[in-house]
């Protein structure tokens, strides 16, 4: 029995996933606006023409995600978390890199008891508005 053939990328016939940047996005957008078809966008841009038809599917997403001041070398659309929560990861890390200057061990639960004690000072000190605002300190 024959060996089995190994797939050989050389050849070209493998390709990889390629990350497209919001700016190319934006850009496949607008010439797609202005007319230009999807195969001659792609034959520019060195994609294929249902990639392009994809993002232009895609358009409503992408421009409001674009408006949100997304990093425009972004690849990915992603959720951004409110006020709060960041400020509570940003004083969580300090508080880690303490401990660790300090050698002192850390378990999971003592890490995420001080997430919820943040989470509540900082409720408290933001008023009203964040009274409803619930938090659950994840394993991750």
């Amino acid at each position: 029995m024959a060996p089995k053939r190994k797939a050989d990328s050389s050849d070209g016939s493998a390709s990889k996933r390629k990350a497209i940047t919001m700016e190319v996005k934006v850009d496949i957008i607008k010439r797609s606006q202005k007319g230009e078809t999807p195969t001659n966008i792609g034959w520019s841009l060195g994609l294929s023409c249902s990639t392009v038809v994809i993002i232009i599917k895609d358009k409503e997403r992408i421009m409001e995600h674009v408006k949100g001041s997304a990093p425009m070398k972004a690849t990915v659309i992603t959720k951004q978390s409110n006020g709060l929560i960041i400020e509570i990861e940003r004083l969580l890390v300090l508080w880690l890199e303490e401990q660790n200057q300090r050698r002192i061990p850390l378990s999971l639960m003592v890490i995420q008891e001080k997430a919820k004690r943040l989470f509540e000072a900082l409720k408290d000190e933001k008023g009203e508005g964040s009274e409803s605002e619930e938090f659950v300190a994840s394993r991750g």
